[in-house]
Order: structure tokens, then C-alpha cells, then sequence
């Protein structure tokens, strides 16, 4: 989707919201792109800034220069600009002409769309013993594990705590 960068805001967000896009890419009237106007944009640099959306133009609070990446990079590529750089749209350029932007979401997933589940980072060991590291599979056993093993540290512990609170 594109704007141009003389359009008024006010045109641009209603794009956006029938369109239902975060963003638009902003072009020169007839020109190659030069930036992209972001929900995040508007939100800071025109309400909270309190503009008038009818007078302001799209040049005025866009974000540029426009990062470009080509059609023929990796994603690994693209997701690592996007994270080094704070960002979450990328505009996708074959032969240097613009064919479409590539976002964050679309790599990694969204909430609204369905996702591949997460991959188990660790698995979960069961239960571990507090005082020797020592894990179990169920709580049970790690309280019997401590009554058993570990009752004169947990002695000493209260007589500690109840010392220190008296004193």
C-alpha cells in the first residue's frame, strides 16, 4: 500500500484503517519510496503531538529513510535488520523497484493468525530439592526428600530466622 508524502494524515489513516494495515509505504508523487508511515507515527507524532491531521502531511511524520531489503535475501537476513534496528517492517525491493513490505509478523507469527507452537527451550526437570540440588518428580518427594535428609538444616534455619527476628 502506498501514500504519497504530500497526502494529509488524515487521508493516510483512513487508508490504513479500511484497509486494516499498520503501516503504508510513503512515495514522492511519481518518485521511488522514501519512508513509511507506521501506526506508532501517528499515535506519537501526530495525536500525542497534537497536530491537525487535515493540515499535516505525511512527509512531516513519517519514518525515513525507508530500510529496504531485497527479494532475493534470507530471512534470517531480514529479521536480523529488524531486530538490530528496532523495527518491524522492512520494504522489499526487486531490480530497485518496491514490490511489497515484509513484517515482523509475517516471519515470526501473530496472535491473530494461526502459528506454529513454541519449541520446548528446556525441558522441565520435575522438582528440585532446595538445599542439594537433587530433583524428583513429584513435590511429595522432594518434602520427603527434605524431612528425611535435610530436617536438621531446616532446624537451624528457623532457629536462625527466629533469632534475627528477636534481635
Amino acid at each position: 500500500m502506498i501514500v504519497y508524502a504530500d497526502d494529509a494524515v488524515h487521508d493516510a489513516a483512513k487508508l490504513m484503517r479500511d484497509k486494516q494495515v499498520g503501516s503504508v509505504i510513503v512515495a514522492e508523487t511519481g518518485g521511488d519510496p522514501i519512508g513509511i508511515l507506521t501506526e506508532w507515527d501517528l499515535l506519537t507524532r501526530v495525536l500525542a503531538a497534537g497536530r491537525d491531521v487535515a493540515r499535516t502531511r505525511v512527509r512531516e511524520v513519517m519514518s525515513s529513510p525507508l530500510v529496504k531489503i531485497n527479494s532475493d535475501a534470507d530471512i534470517q537476513d531480514a529479521l536480523r535488520i529488524m531486530i538490530n534496528r528496532g523495527m518491524r517492517r522492512l520494504a522489499v525491493m526487486e531490480d530497485g523497484v518496491f514490490i511489497g513490505t515484509l513484517t515482523q509478523s509475517q516471519i515470526v507469527g501473530n496472535r491473530r493468525r494461526r502459528s506454529s507452537p513454541l519449541p520446548i527451550v528446556e525441558p522441565v526437570k520435575g522438582h528440585q530439592c532446595p538445599y542439594c540440588n537433587s530433583n524428583f518428580r513429584t513435590r511429595k518427594e522432594v518434602l520427603s526428600h527434605i524431612d528425611t535428609i535435610h530436617k536438621e538444616t531446616l532446624y537451624l534455619e528457623l532457629e536462625e530466622k527466629q533469632e534475627f527476628q528477636e534481635g
